[in-house]
């Protein structure tokens, strides 16, 4: 018998899997205004992808801010062949798409990068700050 909660009965599981991480940002739930700032992201838009509405490898951790910022965007099969899509953490490294630079912000290495640094503002200059925070510490 199906949970009637549907996706949200795997919301602390998600939670695991993601290390109380945002899956797009990659800021933690304790540098990202904590748990009550975090919610279940459908990575392929369930508007787009009914089907997979309740399925696991489909739910992301997010945070609010960048849940919010993709809502229902998915690439058009035109851009998407071209390489312009969401990079997938859970399928390629941050060092594949990504580097970080001494300012704190991130430049793009792919277009999958560049697509999902533009979409979801990962320059945010509250972000940039943070990192810049949290090298300092380390």
């Amino acid at each position: 018998m199906a949970d009637a909660r549907g996706y949200r009965a795997f919301r602390e599981n998600v939670r695991r899997d993601f290390r109380r991480t945002c899956a797009y940002c990659l800021l933690e739930e304790i540098w990202a205004a904590g748990l009550e700032n975090f919610e279940i992201d459908h990575f392929r838009p369930k508007s787009l992808f009914p089907r997979l509405e309740n399925s696991y490898y489909n739910l992301y951790w997010a945070c609010h801010v960048c849940n919010r910022l993709k809502r229902n965007h998915w690439p058009l099969p035109e851009l998407a062949e071209q390489g312009y899509m969401f990079v997938d953490l859970c399928e390629s490294t941050f060092e594949e798409h990504f580097a970080l630079l001494e300012t704190g912000e991130w430049q793009a290495k792919t277009k999958a990068a560049e697509y999902t640094l533009d979409l979801l503002r990962l320059n945010r200059p509250h972000l940039v700050a943070l990192r810049l925070l949290l090298a300092e510490l380390h």
